[in-house]
C-alpha cells in the first residue's frame, strides 16, 4: 500500500475501535459522531479488503488481519504522538551527562576552568572531556557526534555547522626575562632575529606570524614545534628563543620565573575565538544551554 494520501485518521479508528470494542465508545474517544465513526469503519474495510471488526453481542470482535494491524499500528502511533509531543522542560539541575569539548590546551587552561565551576553549580551532574584538535581537523568528529562542540579560532567552516563569536584575542610574546638579543626590549627586527618556538599539533614550521613578517619583507626561523602551549616555558627560559601565544595564556604563562611578555611588535588583527556545532543541534534546548555556559564562561 502507498502511503502516499493515506489518511492517518482510519489508522487511529482502527486502534480506538480495537481498544474500546464498542463503537459509540470509540466514537467519543476519538471525538467524532458514531455514525462518522462507522462512515470511517466502512472505508476502513475497503481499504484493507477486509471486514476488521465482526460485532457480536460482547462487542466488537476483531479478525485475524485487524489483530495484525494492530499489533504493527499501536507502536507506531505511540512513537509518533511522542515525537510531536511538546518536549518536557529541561532542568539542567537534575541532568546527568557528559559532554565532550574539542579545543587545545588554550581554551584547556582559560576557559575550562570557569566553565567547570559554573557547570558545578548549575548542573552538578554534569561531566565535561576535552579532545585535542589541530585548527580544522576537529570536522569529522563533530559531524559523527564524537564531540558536542567545538571551541576554535575562526576560519573556514563546513556549511552544517554554525558558529558563534565568544571573544577576539590578541598575541603577545614570551620569552626570557635576560634574552640577550632582545635585552630588555622587543622590535620587529630583534622578533625577527630571535629564534622561534610555536605551537603545531600536526607538526608544521608555519603559521600567521610568517605571513606578516613576509608582508615587512622579513622571515624568522621556527626552531621548534611543540604539540602544546604548556610546553613552552621550559623550552624558553634562560634561551634566546621567544614565543608567540595568545594574550590570555601568554600572561599566565609569562608569570613563570624568569620569563616576561612583549606586546607584538607589528600590527595584527585579533584572532576570533568561537564555539562551532553542527546546525542540526541548534535548537536542541541541552546543546543550546550548553551554548549558553560556554558564553557565561567566557564573559
Amino acid at each position: 500500500m502507498n502511503i502516499e494520501g493515506f489518511d492517518l485518521n482510519l489508522l487511529k479508528a482502527l486502534v480506538a475501535i480495537y481498544e474500546e470494542r464498542q463503537i459509540t465508545a470509540a466514537a467519543d474517544r476519538l471525538g467524532i459522531t458514531q455514525p462518522g465513526l462507522s462512515h470511517v469503519l466502512s472505508r476502513l474495510r475497503a481499504t484493507f479488503a477486509d471486514e476488521l471488526f465482526i460485532r457480536r453481542s460482547g462487542g466488537m470482535e476483531p479478525t485475524v488481519l485487524a489483530e495484525d494491524l494492530y499489533a504493527r499500528i499501536r507502536p507506531g502511533l505511540r512513537q509518533l504522538q511522542d515525537s510531536i509531543a511538546a518536549p518536557a522542560p529541561f532542568r539542567p539541575e537534575t541532568l546527568e551527562r557528559t559532554f565532550v569539548l574539542g579545543m587545545n590546551d588554550y581554551g584547556a587552561s582559560v576557559i575550562l576552568p570557569v566553565l567547570i565551576r559554573l557547570m558545578a553549580s548549575a548542573a552538578p551532574g554534569v561531566r565535561l572531556k576535552t579532545r585535542h584538535y589541530a585548527h580544522g581537523t576537529q570536522f569529522d568528529d563533530l559531524r559523527q557526534g564524537s564531540i558536542d562542540l567545538s571551541i576554535t579560532v575562526a576560519g573556514p567552516y563546513p556549511g552544517w555547522v554554525n558558529a558563534e563569536l565568544l571573544f577576539r584575542e590578541e598575541a603577545r610574546v614570551v620569552a626570557d626575562a635576560s634574552n640577550p638579543v632582545l635585552n630588555g626590549a622587543m622590535t620587529v627586527r630583534k622578533y625577527a632575529t630571535c629564534p622561534h618556538v610555536i605551537m603545531a599539533p600536526d607538526g608544521g614550521d608555519r603559521n600567521w606570524i610568517d605571513d606578516h613578517l613576509s608582508d615587512l619583507g622579513m622571515g624568522r626561523v621556527v626552531q621548534h614545534a611543540v604539540p602544546h602551549f604548556l610546553a613552552i616555558p621550559a623550552i624558553i627560559r634562560g634561551t634566546s628563543m621567544v614565543s608567540t601565544l595568545p594574550a590570555r595564556i601568554a600572561e599566565t604563562l609569562g608569570q613563570n620565573d624568569g620569563l616576561t611578555t612583549y606586546p607584538l611588535p607589528f600590527r595584527a588583527e585579533p584572532h576570533k575565538v568561537v564555539q562551532v556545532w553542527p546546525k542540526r543541534l541548534d535548537r536542541d534546548p541541552m546543546h543550546r544551554w550548553l551554548r549558553r555556559m560556554v558564553v557565561s564562561a567566557v564573559s
